[in-house]
């Protein structure tokens, strides 16, 4: 599969006739990343829109003591960079690859023309943006009304509904670090460690191998 047509597979670029896109494709850049390489900083100039194509990428804010808050994860054909583009402000967070990983770039001019001459890529950027914008509001809710058993919970059947397994009265997904999960709800890791432990306890996840197994939600209710 070419470059053109891996682009028929990112939503942004879905509408667009597979002509153009190989024009696109001539303006690209391909770059491949190491795990747990850097792609860009909190506060870098934002002048590039980023499309995964092989591989993951978590974006994050890091504090003093090194410690990240995952923001978002991005996986192939995602896209990445589209508020800095736009804006022309800093990049909001820091952007490192999870695993060996590959992406490529457009920059802001060519991007705004063709978002003027296909009007159906500045929808589906609105789009887009309002999903990440939701999804924004849905964390401060969590934040603010949700304790930190209820945000773990949250936060599983959130990432079930995207990739998870149905396994009798369980769902099935990759198991994640205690770190990985204090790190997507904002709390500690050891109140994760101390909930995960009751949650098991109460039935409502089990571990085995590389799987965690989440009780369906009509089981809590």
């Amino acid at each position: 599969m070419n470059l053109a047509e891996e682009l028929k597979n990112v939503e942004l670029f879905s509408k667009i006739d597979i002509a153009k896109l190989e024009k696109i494709a001539q303006i690209l850049k391909t770059k491949k990343f190491y795990k747990e390489e850097t792609v860009l900083h909190k506060g870098d100039a934002g002048t590039e829109l980023c499309i995964v194509l092989s591989g993951s990428f978590r974006a994050v804010l890091i504090d003093e003591d090194g410690d990240e808050i995952l923001l978002h994860r991005f996986s192939k054909y995602d896209i990445f960079g589209e508020f800095s583009l736009i804006d022309q402000k800093e990049r909001a967070g820091t952007i490192i690859a999870d695993e060996e990983s590959s992406l490529c770039k457009i920059g802001r001019e060519p991007f705004l023309r063709l978002m003027r001459e296909e009007p159906e890529v500045a929808i589906t950027m609105l789009q887009i943006l309002v999903g990440r914008l939701r999804k924004a509001d849905e964390l401060i809710e969590s934040l603010a009304f949700l304790n930190v058993k209820e945000r773990i919970l949250k936060q599983l059947f959130d990432i079930a509904k995207e990739s998870g397994d149905k396994n009798g009265s369980y769902i099935r997904i990759k198991k994640l670090t205690h770190q990985e999960i204090s790190s997507m709800i904002g709390a500690s890791r050891e109140s994760v460690t101390k909930c995960m432990k009751i949650l098991n306890l109460e039935g409502h996840v089990k571990m085995k191998g590389d799987n965690l197994y989440l009780k369906e939600p009509s089981h809590f209710y």
